[in-house]
């Protein structure tokens, strides 16, 4: 393509060239037809003063002369200009020359013959002009005479002989014959100068023209040289242009199909990357579900178990039971959360905690192991470390656990220490120092920079000795990161590792730690006598249902297929039914919509309630158009199963959702003024989903305020009243009581006729605990971002 551009830019250059050559070549010089008209104006002229001096000889006119002064006034100048003109032409100069004497010759016969006519006038004029000659030359000190000089010295000279002559003429009036005949001399000698002055015009012209001739032929061959010259290069252009287009038109096409093949490359690579993502989802659901069905049954009847009186060996196994079983739900919570922790969109909680008990869960896990391994494992808490702790026990628990995991695997015959202190920063803020020091196989110092990544280990050996799968320290320190915390880490090789861990925390309330168990559920009568029907494949989870459902009074009847509950349906009937979702054969999607569609069992006969281990997300509209009338995720309590049992037999038309991981959240943020706890519930742990309610609740309640304020102001009661109702129901989902009593009070108070001096008085105050409440769900919003 370089070398094309330049043979191109070449060839156009040499073209250029060549054109211009040519150009140069055809301009002919216009000197020689410049010559040709100076000497045939001087012909016309000597012509005309020849025409006025025949004229003048016949009329004796003085005015038929002026042609023939104004002539020889202005040939010296003419003449002159034809000899510049001929200067660099030898031949063509003495022509010239030669013409200039002959001009001479005739303006001497001229003027002789104007003389012997013996007219005043006439000779004054002549003597005149000879003097202005005569004195310009002085002036001008001209050495070289011009024709005009020349001619009047010599009329000058000969002027006596031409008055003796008219003296004698005049003396011999008789004598006029003679006189006649030299004027017929004069004129004779004048016919023969002029013809030759014609002759030496018309060779000088003939010569010029010859030469013109000549140079136009050289001009015109060394154009075609020049020319042909000029066609090889243009040749040469157009091929190299038409090439360089070629190319050119190669190179597009080329990059174009090529454009389009990445772009059909991309195109496939994205399609292939969506189609992994939905298998990688798929996986995870289907794993999630897996592992939850085991993990919700242990959870399950280590709960009902630590409900019975037990000794004190067998309740601190199973209060260790549980508190795996729940770590393990969480583990698989992290797993599923996977994207958020690499992308640092995990949202840590905010829960009251006793930071011993979190030390106690984590010995109890690795006590075992490490006695195996022949390992001393220790722990320690300083006394200047607040008992409750503010902040999310579970991740700093998967941040110890993931630590003194390590530490235990790679010690033998040694021992790991694992102890927790603080720094008070200010007020009720510390930063909770975590140290884990062990004296195992260590780390080499040169991979120290390395151990934090994904998938990594400081040895390929290590994994095949001790497994793993590499994420731990990486979790670790992303966790840290999450807190805000820093992490340090010092080790040698077969020396031992010490970690220090910095994470900021709020000294907690103890009376607010949420206790994991606590005294049985009291069970409403209105449930007593219900018939349940559970429709779930795994036993583990129909044995809890039962277990759970016995020990408060309800009857239950339980089926492990779709097919089989359609087939119990046909012979009984229930009041309430909890359906797995996923089922070998039938699901419980297409099992619901069997009964609702075929078997006409409407909602308000008989409510299903929707089971699975994983998360309801974007099928809400799917499962409640199939005929769902509330969710429950596992593993769940007894709480959770209670509260969705209560909800749907007092209002089956309403979806009720429990979500597993929400109950934390639900807690009042603002016990005071709001309470989202309905709104988390329903929710379904979707943060977004809340954050747009709460959107709305404030958009929504500050255009009815407003309106409501014109209304009072206008003494629209009825509109008032009407207003308040409609702003009812969002109050009390986010459990504005206060903001929920005052719109009460004024829709009551118009309905009763209340004065409207008291409306507008609780207007005022609506106005003024909307703006409360209004601060506080930014602030709440603000937290969620």
């Amino acid at each position: 393509m370089f070398l094309a551009v330049i043979l191109l830019s070449a060839t156009g250059y040499l073209s250029y060239r060549n054109l211009s050559s040519i150009v140069s070549s055809i301009h002919v010089d216009v000197k020689p037809e410049q010559r040709l008209l100076s000497i045939r104006d001087i012909s016309m002229d000597l012509a005309k003063a020849e025409s006025s001096i025949r004229i003048y000889m016949i009329t004796n006119d003085t005015l038929d002369l002026q042609p023939y002064y104004t002539v020889i006034s202005n040939i010296d100048e003419k003449v002159n200009k034809l000899r510049l003109e001929c200067v660099n032409d030898p031949v063509l100069l003495e022509q010239t020359n030669t013409i200039s004497k002959l001009i001479e010759e005739n303006i001497v016969i001229w003027n002789e013959m104007l003389y012997l006519k013996d007219n005043d006038k006439v000779i004054k004029y002549l003597k005149q002009l000879s003097d202005r000659l005569n004195s310009a030359a002085d002036n001008e000190q001209v050495t070289e005479k011009g024709i005009l000089r020349r001619v009047f010295s010599r009329s000058n000279r000969s002027q006596i002989d031409e008055k003796e002559l008219i003296t004698n003429i005049q003396q011999m009036e008789q004598q006029d014959q003679i006189t006649k005949e030299k004027l017929m001399t004069r004129e004779s000698q004048l016919a023969i100068t002029g013809g030759e002055i014609k002759e030496q015009f018309y060779d000088l012209i003939a010569k010029m023209e010859s030469e013109i001739t000549e140079l136009v032929k050289a001009k015109a061959l060394a154009a075609d040289l020049q020319a042909g010259k000029t066609y090889h290069w243009l040749a040469l252009f157009s091929a190299s242009g038409t090439f360089l287009a070629i190319l050119v038109m190669f190179i597009i096409v080329r990059y174009v199909r090529k454009t389009d093949a990445y772009q059909i490359a991309l195109e496939r690579s994205k399609d292939e990357a969506e189609k992994l993502t939905r298998t990688k989802e798929l996986f995870m659901a289907n794993m999630s579900h897996e592992i939850r069905t085991p993990v919700t049954a242990i959870s399950g009847f280590t709960d009902q178990l630590l409900h019975e009186s037990l000794d004190e060996n067998i309740t601190r196994s199973l209060k260790i039971i549980k508190s795996s079983s729940d770590h393990l739900v969480k583990i698989i919570d992290d797993i599923l959360d996977f994207s958020k922790l690499q992308n640092n969109k995990l949202v840590l909680e905010k829960v009251h905690f006793s930071i011993s008990q979190v030390l106690d869960d984590v010995y109890a896990l690795f006590e075992k192991q490490a006695q195996q391994n022949n390992t001393r494992l220790t722990n320690s808490l300083s006394k200047d470390t607040p008992p409750v702790l503010l902040g999310d026990p579970y991740r700093l628990k998967q941040i110890m656990i993931n630590l003194v995991s390590n530490s235990v695997k790679f010690t033998k015959n040694g021992s790991v220490h694992f102890t927790v202190s603080s720094i008070k920063k200010q007020q009720e803020e510390i930063d909770l120092v975590v140290e884990v020091t062990d004296t195992g196989i260590g780390i080499d110092e040169s991979k120290l920079n390395i151990i934090f990544e994904d998938f990594t280990q400081a040895e390929m050996s290590t994994t095949r000795k001790y497994g793993g799968t590499g994420l731990g320290l990486s979790i670790v320190k992303k966790l840290i990161n999450l807190h805000h915390g820093t992490i340090d880490f010092k080790s040698r090789k077969n020396q031992g590792t010490e970690i220090v861990c910095r994470i900021p925390f709020i000294t907690g309330d103890e009376s607010q730690i949420k206790k994991d168990i606590g005294p049985s559920i009291p069970v409403p009568e209105e449930i007593l006598g219900l018939k349940i029907l559970i429709v779930d494949d795994e036993e583990y989870n129909r044995l809890l249902f039962k277990k759970i459902l016995y020990r408060w009074g309800i009857k239950c009847h339980e089926v492990v297929s779709g097919m089989e509950a359609l087939e119990v349906l046909k012979e009984d009937r229930y009041d309430l039914l909890f359906m797995d979702i996923r089922m070998p054969g039938i699901d419980g999607l297409k099992t619901t919509q069997f009964i609702r569609d075929e078997m006409k069992i409407t909602e308000s006969d008989m409510p299903i309630v929707f089971i699975s281990a994983a998360p309801m997300d974007e099928d809400l509209q799917k499962y409640r158009k199939a005929g769902m009338n509330a969710f429950l995720q596992k593993p769940f309590t007894e709480e959770m199963l209670l509260t969705t049992i209560v909800a749907v037999i007092e209002n089956n038309t309403q979806i009720t959702i429990a979500y597993a991981n929400n109950y934390e959240k639900n807690k009042s943020v603002y016990p005071d003024k709001i309470n989202l706890h309905n709104l988390y519930h329903i929710s379904g742990g979707d943060d977004q989903f809340v954050k747009l309610m709460l959107v709305s609740f404030i958009n929504i309640t500050r255009k009815g305020l407003k309106d409501m304020e014109e209304a009072v102001i206008s003494g629209q009661w009825e509109s008032v009243a009407n207003l308040a109702h409609k702003m009812l129901p969002p109050c009390r989902h986010i459990g504005a009581i206060d903001l929920y009593d005052l719109l009460s009070k004024i829709e009551k108070g118009i309905r009763n006729n209340l004065n409207t001096g008291s409306v507008k008085t609780l207007t005022v105050k609506t106005l003024r605990e909307f703006k409360t409440i209004n601060g506080l769900l930014n602030e709440h919003i603000a937290k969620m971002n």
